[in-house]
């Protein structure tokens, strides 16, 4: 239970991590341009899939419950909760970052927006960005605290 329940906070968290990348990347439209392409559509799932794996791992190993109860309170890791937190306000500061980098500075000739041309490369933007995303997370709850 007490993973299950980390697992979705964290889950929760992917999923306002996705809606803030896509008001970030203001010139990418993401969920418009997929809708219909089924190819598009497998990497976005399938990218979600990754990070949920990844976060599930991440929450049996460490969960933000200490005890066997799901309580708030002194058995509640607090600390695992805040790392969490600012590791997901981190790789939203990275994914605005680097999609500054690229769309805007072009070090390497290429235009970011240019993803927009082709369903199937949002797919792999956001598949890219749910596995980076799910990394990040895996990382907070894996991290020794202490």
């Amino acid at each position: 239970m007490r993973a299950f329940v980390s697992s979705l906070i964290c889950l929760l968290i992917g999923y306002i991590g996705i809606r803030s990348i896509t008001l970030l990347t203001t010139k990418i439209k993401e969920f418009e341009t997929i809708k219909g392409h089924s190819l598009a559509t497998g990497l976005f799932v399938g990218g979600f899939f990754v990070y949920a794996g990844l976060v599930v791992y991440g929450s049996m190993v460490n969960p933000f419950f200490l005890s066997q109860s799901v309580t708030i309170g002194s058995y509640f890791n607090l600390q695992r909760l805040l790392v969490v937190i600012i590791s997901f306000f981190v790789s939203l500061f990275f994914g605005g970052l680097f999609y500054y980098i690229f769309a805007k500075l072009k070090p390497f000739g290429v235009d970011l927006d240019d993803v927009n041309k082709q369903p199937v490369s949002i797919g792999v933007f956001l598949f890219c960005y749910e596995v980076f995303l799910g990394l990040i997370m895996l990382a907070s709850l894996t991290l020794p605290i202490g």
